[in-house]
Formats: C-alpha cells, sequence, structure tokens
C-alpha cells in the first residue's frame, strides 16, 4: 500500500467519530482501489471472509486485525538490554509487574522514576527511593507520564513539506556533502535550537557538530526557564552556578515569589525535607516557621505561617527592606559588606517606598525573626523574579551567615548555562537578517511560546530550510519543512542530570510506537553518524568516561539503579563580587526612581500553569481535568484577580474580558481568588493550543501572546476590558460540599503546647446502638493524613487516577459534578476573602468501621472485608445511589456513561490489569489500593512470612512529596500507623456521626511568630 494512498485515505476519515466514522470506512470499501489494496495487505484475512457478510462486519473484523496487529507491535520491549530496578526473576511470570528505573527531564533536570511494567507494557510511575530528586515520591507531571505515551495525537511518521517522508531521507538531506551546499563549508547558515539540557550525550555530540561546522551556532530555550536567576547569580557571584539549599536544617524560611514546595526545580526533594520539620509528634516538638510573599495563592503559600499578598514588583523593594534591617541587627558580625553595597540596598529599598508601604511592620518582624536564627534559616526566591531580587537574596543569605549551612553553591548541571545562547531573541535577530539557511530545532515547541515580539512563527515559516523534532505535530511542525516525531522517554535511551548534579539515566520500558527518534539520534545524523542508535550513543559516551575495564559491571549497576551513586556536585567555593553586585542593585534602583507611565493599570503576571506546565502537558487529559491546587479551576486558564479589584473593575466570576499589553488582546474569562494581591492579574500559561493536539486545542486563553522579550513575567501595565459575556468555569471546589460541618481542625504550636488534646472531642467511640463487629485476627487497615504537610499538591490524585483505571470525564461533565476522582483535595479559607488562611484536606473514602452506604444498598453491593475494608462488588451494583446520598463523607462516584468505550487502542494500554475497568453504571471509591494490600499478602505466603510493617504502600501515599499520608496496620504494633493514631492531634471527620472512619486526620499545627500577632497568619 502505497504512502499517498494511505495519506489519502486516512485524511478522508479524519475527525470523524462515532457512526460518521464507520460510514466513511463503509465507503471506501466501496471503491475497487481499497478493496485491492486490502486483498494485497492482508491476503488470507480476506479469503477467509465467507460469501454474503457486510460490509460493516468486513471493516470490523478488518479494525480489530489491524489493531491485534498494532498492539503486539506497541507493546514489544526494547530490543538493546535494559534491566529492572529488583532482581530479575528468570523468566517473566504473567501478571506480575516488573519495575525499571529510569528518569524524566524538564527543562534540562532530571527527576528519577521507577515505572511499573506489565509485559513489556508501561503502566505506573513511582518515584525512585534511590534518586535525590524524588527520594520515592513523584509530581503529578511525572504521574500523568505514562498517559502521554499513549496519546493516540502523538506524531506518528516522518513528514517533508507536509508529505509523509522518512528517516533515511532526512538522514540524507542531513549529511555533510549534502548539508554543506547549503550551509556552506564551516556551517555558517546553520543554527540549532534546543532545550536546556544536561545530558552529556548531547553535549558530546554539539561539540562534534562544532567541529564539523565551526561557523554554526547553537542556542538554548525553555519559556520557564528564566533568565532572571541566571542573570542575579552572576551579579552576586560571577559564575552561573546553582543554589543548593536543605529545608531540613532550616529554623526560619523566607519565599519571596517561590513555589518551592510544588513547582521550582528540585521541589520534591525540597517538600520531603522541609516536611520534616513540620510533622509534630510530641508538645515539646521543635517546628519550622514558614514565611511567604507573593501575589497569587501557591501551594507554599497555603502552608505557610505568615503569608504577605503583596504584587510581584514589589518584592524587590520587600526584599531590600529586609536585607537592610538584617543588616542593621548583624551589624558587630558583618564588618565584612561594603559600605557601598549596604548603601545600594537602602537605595533599592527606599526607590520602591518600603517606609510607607503598608507591609514595613511585616518585613521588620521577619528580618528580626531572620536574624535571630542567623545560620539556620533560608531566604529563597522565584526564577521568574526580577536579577535583583536574586542578587539580594545571595547577600541576605550571606550575611546571615547560611551560606555553607543550609544553603550551597555547585556547578550547574545545564550544558553552557548561563551564557547567553540561552535565549531566543539572537536567533530570532539572525533569521530576520537572513543568516540562518537551516535551523534544526530539538523539543519544545517556539512557535507557540516564543515571546510574542519576536514574530518567531512568521520567520521560522520563512527559513529555506527547517527540521523539528517533537512529540506532537504541533504549531511549530505546522510551520517547518521536515518534521520527525519524537520518542517518549519511556521509549528512549539517554542520560541527564538532577538539580544536584547527579547523573541519571534514561533507559526505555517500550519500544518507539511510532517510529520515534530521540535527540542524540537526530544529532549524530547531524554529525554524519546516521546509523548510530541512541542506545549505542550513550552507552558509548559512558564508555568512554568510565573505561572499558569495569564498564559491564558498572553499566549494570546505574541500570539498576538509575543513577550513578554518590556522584552530586561538589560544593562550589563562591563568594560575593561587590562590585558588579553594587552595580546590579543600583541600576534596578535607579529604574524604580524612573517616572511609572503604567500607575493606576494593572499589573500582570504570567505563572507556570500547576497542571499543564508550559503547555506541553496540554493535551494528557489527566492533567486537563485535575482540579488547580487552589482555585479548582479545570479545562481551562483563567484570569485571577483579588475581590477588591474585581468590585473596583465591576466585573464578576467567569465574565470575558480582555487583557491587554502593547497593543496585544487576550480573551480570558474572570476568577476571582481570594488571597491574591490588590491591583494585580494572574494568567497561567500553556493553554490555548492550535496544534493537531485533539484534546488541548481550543482549551483556554494563549497568555503567550501577551508575554515578550522585555517583560517575559510581568508587565507593569495592563488593561482590562469588560466584554459582556459569559464563560462557564468547571470548578470543582463546591461539588461535595459538606454545608458548614466542622472537618478542619488546627491550632497553633503554641496552643497544642498548651492544650495536646485539643482534638479529644472528635475521636473514640460514640453512643450506637449497633453491636460492634468482630473482625478476624489479622491485619486491620487505616490511614493517617498530616494537615500539617500537606500542600495540595494533587500529586495523590493522578497517582490514584492512574492506578486504580479512572476516567476523564470532560469539561461538559465535570460543570455538571460528575468528575469521577476517587480522592479529591478540599481547599478551606478562613478569615477575610482579602487575606485569608487557606487549609488543604484531602478527602477519600473513610473506610467506615460503621458505614452509612451498607446499611441502604438494596444488592449488598457495598460490603465490608475481615480486614475491615469498605468494598464494592461491582457486578452487584444497579445504580440506584443510596450509598452516595447516605455517605455523609461525599466520597462516591457514580459512573453515569461509559466513559472507556470511546477510547483508543492505545489508550487502553495505560489500564493497570490488576483493576477491574468498570462500565457504566457503578459506584465507585477508595478501596485502598486493595491489589496492592492483596498482591503482597500473597507474596507474604508464598515466602511464609508475615507482612512486613510498611511493606504495603497505597497509590496516594506513595507518590506524596510529604508523606503526609501513611498507611498500614493498627494491628501489627511495628507499623507505623500505629504511632500515628496514637497522636494527640488525630481526629476523625464527623466523628460526631458515629462511623467509626478507619482514615484519621492530624490536626494542623502552625508556628506564627508571636511578635507579629500570634494569630492563623
Amino acid at each position: 500500500m502505497t504512502d499517498e494512498r494511505r495519506d489519502r485515505w486516512a485524511e478522508a476519515l479524519r475527525g470523524r467519530s462515532g457512526a460518521a466514522y464507520w460510514r466513511g470506512l463503509e465507503e471506501l470499501l466501496d471503491t475497487p482501489e481499497f478493496r485491492d489494496a486490502v486483498r494485497h495487505e492482508f491476503p488470507a484475512a480476506v479469503d477467509e471472509i465467507p460469501e454474503g457478510i457486510t460490509r460493516r462486519t468486513f471493516v470490523k473484523l478488518l479494525g480489530a486485525s489491524l489493531a491485534l496487529a498494532g498492539v503486539s507491535a506497541c507493546t514489544a520491549e526494547p530490543a538493546e538490554k535494559i534491566l529492572p530496578y529488583v532482581t530479575q526473576p528468570p523468566e517473566v511470570t504473567p501478571g506480575i509487574p516488573l519495575h525499571y528505573a529510569t528518569s524524566m527531564v524538564l527543562d534540562g533536570y532530571a527527576t528519577g522514576l521507577l515505572v511499573e511494567s506489565h509485559a513489556g507494557r508501561p503502566t505506573k510511575v513511582e518515584g525512585n527511593p534511590a534518586h535525590p530528586a524524588s527520594l520515592g515520591a513523584a509530581g503529578v507531571y511525572e504521574q500523568a507520564s505514562v498517559l502521554q505515551l499513549y496519546d493516540p495525537d502523538r506524531a506518528r511518521v516522518v513528514r517533508a513539506d507536509r508529505r509523509r517522508s522518512s528517516w533515511t531521507a532526512l538522514t540524507q538531506a542531513l549529511a555533510p556533502t549534502a548539508l554543506r551546499t547549503h550551509v556552506g563549508a564551516r556551517g555558517a547558515g546553520l543554527r540549532l535550537l534546543l532545550e536546556p539540557t544536561s545530558s552529556q550525550v548531547v553535549a558530546e555530540l554539539l561539540d562534534r557538530i562544532g567541529t564539523l561546522y565551526p561557523d554554526s551556532k547553537r542556542y538554548y530555550f525553555a519559556p520557564l526557564a528564566s533568565g532572571h536567576r541566571e542573570s542575579g547569580m552572576r551579579a552576586a557571584l560571577g559564575s552561573a552556578f546553582e543554589t543548593q539549599y536543605d529545608f531540613s536544617r532550616a529554623d526560619v524560611v523566607l519565599a519571596l515569589d517561590a513555589d518551592f514546595l510544588a513547582a521550582m526545580p528540585f521541589h520534591l526533594r525540597h517538600a520531603r525535607d522541609f516536611a520534616q520539620r513540620r510533622h509534630i509528634e510530641q508538645p515539646t516538638d521543635e517546628m519550622n516557621r514558614l514565611y511567604v510573599a507573593e501575589a497569587m495563592l501557591t501551594p507554599t503559600g497555603g502552608l505557610a505561617d505568615h503569608r504577605l499578598r503583596v504584587r510581584a514588583s514589589e518584592i524587590e523593594s520587600l526584599a531590600a527592606a529586609v536585607t537592610n534591617q538584617v543588616m542593621g541587627e548583624r551589624a558587630a558580625q558583618l564588618s565584612n559588606i561594603p559600605g557601598s553595597a549596604r548603601r545600594a540596598v537602602a537605595h533599592l529599598r527606599d526607590a520602591g517606598g518600603a517606609a510607607q508601604s503598608p507591609w514595613a511592620p511585616w518585613a521588620q518582624a521577619v528580618a528580626h525573626d531572620l536574624a535571630e536564627h542567623a545560620g539556620r534559616s533560608i531566604v529563597i526566591a522565584g526564577p521568574q523574579q526580577s536579577a535583583a531580587v536574586h542578587v539580594v537574596v545571595h547577600l541576605l543569605n550571606a550575611a546571615l551567615g547560611n551560606v555553607g549551612q543550609t544553603v550551597w553553591y555547585t556547578e550547574s548541571p545545564i550544558v553552557e548555562a548561563g551564557e547567553a545562547n540561552h535565549a531566543l531573541a539572537p536567533l530570532a535577530e539572525e533569521m530576520r537578517a537572513g543568516q540562518v539557511d537551516t535551523l534544526v530545532i530539538l523539543g519544545g515547541n517556539p512557535a507557540y511560546t516564543a515571546p510574542a515580539d519576536l514574530d518567531f512563527a512568521r520567520l521560522l515559516r520563512a527559513l529555506p530550510r527547517s527540521v523539528y523534532l517533537g512529540l506532537y505535530e504541533n504549531e511549530t511542525a505546522a510551520l517547518t519543512h521536515w518534521f520527525i516525531p519524537a520518542a517518549h522517554y519511556l521509549e528512549s535511551w539517554g542520560d541527564a542530570r538532577a538539580y544536584d548534579g547527579t547523573p541519571s539515566i534514561i533507559q526505555p520500558l517500550i519500544a518507539p510506537m511510532y517510529d520515534g527518534k530521540t535527540g542524540s539520534e537526530l544529532l549524530a545524523a547531524l554529525a554524519g553518524e546516521d546509523d548510530a542508535s541512541a542506545h549505542s550513543l550513550v552507552q558509548g559516551s559512558w564508555r568512554g568516561r568510565v573505561g572499558s575495564a569495569n564498564f559491564d559491571a558498572f553499566w549494570t549497576d546505574v541500570l539498576h539503579r538509575g543513577l550513578v551513586p554518590r556522584s552530586a556536585a561538589p560544593r562550589t567555593q563562591a563568594s560575593l563580587r561587590w562590585r558588579t553586585l553594587v552595580r546590579a542593585l543600583e541600576q534596578a534602583a535607579n529604574a524604580r526612581r524612573a517616572p511609572a507611565a503604567s500607575r493606576g493599570r494593572l499589573e500582570l503576571a504570567f505563572r507556570q500553569d500547576p497542571k499543564v506546565y508550559d503547555g506541553r502537558f496540554a493535551n494528557v487529559a489527566w492533567l486537563q481535568e485535575l482540579p488547580a491546587p487552589v482555585t479548582k479551576l479545570t479545562w481551562d486558564n483563567a484570569a485571577m484577580l483579588s475581590p477588591a479589584t474585581a468590585a473596583r473593575l465591576a466585573v464578576a466570576n467567569e465574565e470575558m474580558v480582555e487583557l491587554g499589553a502593547e497593543g496585544r488582546v487576550l480573551r480570558v474569562p474572570v476568577l476571582i481568588v481570594p488571597g491574591h494581591a490588590d491591583d494585580a492579574v494572574t494568567v497561567s500559561l500553556g493553554y490555548g493550543r492550535a496544534g493537531a493536539e485533539e484534546i488541548a486545542r481550543g482549551v483556554g486563553g494563549n497568555a503567550y501572546r501577551l508575554r515578550t522579550t522585555a517583560a517575559p513575567y510581568l508587565v507593569p501595565g495592563a488593561t482590562l476590558t469588560r466584554r459582556n459575556v459569559g464563560h462557564p468555569l468547571a470548578i470543582t471546589q463546591m461539588h461535595s460540599a459538606l454545608h458548614g460541618r466542622a472537618i478542619v481542625l488546627q491550632a497553633t504550636l503554641e496552643a497544642f503546647r498548651r492544650n495536646p488534646r485539643f482534638t479529644q472531642d472528635h475521636k473514640g467511640r460514640v453512643l450506637t446502638l449497633y453491636q460492634p463487629f468482630q473482625y478476624r485476627t489479622g491485619d486491620q487497615w487505616a490511614m493517617t493524613i498530616d494537615l500539617s504537610t500537606c500542600t495540595g499538591c494533587s500529586a495523590c490524585v493522578v497517582a490514584c487516577q492512574a492506578e486504580n483505571n479512572i476516567p476523564v470525564v470532560g469539561k461538559a461533565d465535570v460543570l455538571k459534578g460528575r468528575e469521577m476522582h476517587w480522592i479529591r483535595i478540599d481547599r478551606y479559607y478562613s478569615g477575610t476573602p482579602d487575606d485569608p488562611a487557606v487549609v488543604m484536606q484531602p478527602m477519600l473514602c473513610q473506610q467506615c468501621e460503621k458505614a452509612p452506604c451498607e446499611y441502604v444498598c438494596p444488592v449488598n453491593a457495598t460490603v465490608h472485608s475481615p480486614d475491615g475494608l469498605n468494598e464494592m462488588i461491582y457486578n452487584r451494583c444497579v445504580g440506584t445511589r443510596f450509598c452516595s446520598n447516605n455517605c455523609p463523607y461525599k466520597v462516591r462516584r457514580f459512573n453515569w456513561f461509559d466513559y472507556n468505550a470511546e477510547i483508543t487502542e492505545t489508550e487502553k494500554m495505560v489500564k493497570n490489569p490488576d483493576v477491574t475497568v468498570r462500565g457504566r453504571g457503578v459506584m465507585e471509591k477508595c478501596t485502598f489500593c486493595v491489589q496492592r494490600i492483596r498482591r503482597h499478602q500473597i507474596q507474604a505466603e508464598l515466602e511464609e512470612r508475615p507482612l512486613r510493617p510498611g511493606e504495603v504502600k497505597t497509590a496516594c501515599q506513595q507518590a506524596c512529596p510529604t508523606q503526609a499520608i501513611v498507611f498500614g496496620s493498627y494491628t501489627d504494633p511495628e507499623d507505623g500507623i500505629v504511632r500515628e493514631l496514637a497522636q494527640a492531634r488525630s481526629y476523625a471527620v464527623l466523628h460526631e456521626l458515629g462511623t467509626q472512619p478507619r482514615v484519621n486526620y492530624l490536626a494542623r499545627i502552625t508556628n506564627p511568630n508571636p511578635a507579629m500577632g500570634g494569630g492563623e497568619r
């Protein structure tokens, strides 16, 4: 069957679904050309079809044959040798999964993972306990990446000028003899554009290309990889280092617009370390204190003991005010700080009007607390903050004596970090000047994410030649001459480094489903090595570094572990460069003294989206339907405003507005967010896609349209115009309201010390007419959730969805309250709408010992197990929903439709074979991952031993970065759950109902500064 013929038929069926798809196939079947092609491709299958069979039946049989052939090919294991994380059995046992260590890379930094594989089919992602970036946890992006692997919208074929081509044809076009005719003998017309990378394999290939084409240039660009942090680092320290933090040793933390618990590099590790100092078991335990200054409420801000809502532009003045106060209080210890630096900090403080700001007392109290904990504190700034803020933070950490204690510096693992080529503007200038003949783009989506003032999409379309390697046929793919489908990281060989410099190995769990290629393979082809595989490249690179003598043993160990042990980057002796530091602060102060043309207008801030990142995960349905941690918004982005600003502008929730900046306009709906800074608006990036990705296309607004090179994160003057048009937002917070009943308990640390038993009225037995149930001897399962350490990051929600085959329902059904998540993160405000405190509370089936759902089920579909689980027997359920009506916690989900009926064959491959895939019309809910319990029980019986304490981990528990969730058997005195349940601050939600939940919560404890009022904030 020719490629041209296949493409023509595929185009005829594109966009059709359901009955329209089958009708289209039948129409094709009526053509002699199609029948002849089918007989030529599948002669045996066609010959076996009996006479008189209908066209529909024939098409179904043919489709099934093609699907089975595709599944067989897709589940093939990689040809190269890969090694499981645990000891490999002598042969693969059907039904027994293997776990492989690999790494996922975002913006150049690796996170170590363990991926569960069923007979060559990856189904679940977990964190690698041995990897410093994850320590066994996994975030929402890592958890959802397995669904992206099976995305039916992924690119499948090589294209040249929109026509189907081949990898062989591309390598011939990129061969040095052919390419030099276009780019010159020294490659003057050749440019490479990559995402930031820490891969040593890629670095070596770039050097080879540089040797082959010495006049070529390479650039790096990622929309969220801000240059402000590197600029501030260079001004303060003279080089592009990485700042490392040890939050487990910090008594006081100040986060300046830094969501370090949920969004920044190494955040899984930072969350784990920070939570160690928040988990209070005894009233005498010490606890850290967290100060956060930010405009938009984040998971880090929600966990703060004191949060200051402040516009992003005011962070500079705030940081300078705190630093000036600290240097004053520690003057005796800071004689080495020159007077010029002190004056520059004071100038920056005064230029921003810090003395007259309403937050001046807040800054003074924070500075005093930091000074009292010198050497045991951390100050951290978000990457979106200006270079001046990062300069001040480096100075402040040095003034506090934190450097060398809780803060230190290492060499950056990112290739060419801090260089001028980590920007898109110079490349755009060369393209505009006609200096670029051939542009090779590896990953990313610059036609969509590039700053609007560069007009990069037009420049890309005008190039004589362009090559793009991407996972999807997206906005960039539509503008390039050559397109190559990229291999997913679960299909790839490679290497990368973690944020702390630890080398990590990327090994595939499955052969490329669509013959995708890695970036290293494309670079090798450009270097004239067109037959090199990613496996040979990475292995050859490491062999050259390790040597051949002991390489095989080294390689086997590295593949088992997923990393090179004890290989983090060493600490670097870095000292402040006073001349460049002072110059940077004075320039920032002078810029603040300039007249503000935008006074009285809105300040527009762009932020990383907590679900789709920079847009690369926009086609992952799990993430689109995941409620945002604070707003609980799904399937959209919005213009987020404070209640006071919304009232001043006379706009309401779900009202469409136009945001304007420098003549550019973005239409988005309004979302009023308590705790947002006044006179500011925040918009998430990553929406408004226009590529071939069906799920992402048209969802939300494209905020990149307002982003410029000069203002990548903050537009000081923006306009907001009402459109008098509504736009419904699918927000889940009120879908399962508990009608004002008290379910969150919290106290300050001082109050907890005065009254450790303040939760006493919410625990213990209550009067009942029912006789207690006598469980058999053995394990009895229970769970605790610590509200002091839960950030609301939602990693547990996606982990549960992946583990338990929970379907996606779409925006229309979410608007009707029909989302299917078995665990939800409830968000509760207290205080005033303008400046509230916030608590996140995961809510799942409470596994009640006296379960109200069981008493009302007419068919006995929900029953109790001997080990205390509230079970669901799906084939008994007739969908009366009586159990849901009788559940006071509102944690049951009714499967209104057969959401799995329309998914593609590849999407079915993500399903966990250990869990039933439910049809329509049944109740679903949390089962405490009973399949994991039974698997470990069977294994223990085979090994003739009891279950070990902590051996069974639920999916939510395993994913949690802060270890807020603890699960185990309370009949085993050695199990950690026993200690958790015995804590003074444990309690049961709606205890007064007498349901006796097996899920207990640990009341939230905050540690406010007594000098700041000592209240909840």
